[in-house]
């Protein structure tokens, strides 16, 4: 018994891909801008605004490297970068599994290759 709850968090545990897509909720706003807004897990939530503009903009909310996922602090060629943190990686994330977001078109992405080669 002891085993299947100790396995349990690792279990429950979201790729920050599966994490980040879930969270995503994008809208327009009354100057017509696409603003896309997303909640990872219980710390993290940031926001791209102007979405598919030469400017957009990654606005951060709440992200702690220390919880369970955390966005990298600058876009990397109009990609947010979305990674476990440490509480994360202890409760069986990885190091090499993050999500990329699309400042083009506010898409969640598994690769930055992917995100940067986005419409």
């Amino acid at each position: 018994m002891w085993l299947l709850l100790a396995a349990a968090p690792a279990a429950a545990l979201e790729s920050p891909f599966v994490a980040t897509t879930h969270g995503a909720k994008c809208n327009l706003d009354s100057a017509g801008y696409l603003n896309c807004h997303y909640r990872v897990g219980a710390e993290l939530e940031f926001t791209l605004r102007r979405v598919a503009e030469p400017d957009v903009r990654l606005e951060i909310q709440r992200s702690d490297p220390e919880g369970d996922y955390f966005v990298a602090p600058k876009l990397e060629g109009r990609c947010a970068l979305v990674r476990h943190g440490r509480r994360g990686l202890e409760g069986g994330g990885s190091m090499t599994r993050f999500a990329s977001v699309s400042g083009k078109n506010g898409f969640v992405y598994r690769s930055l290759r992917e995100c940067r080669l986005s419409r």
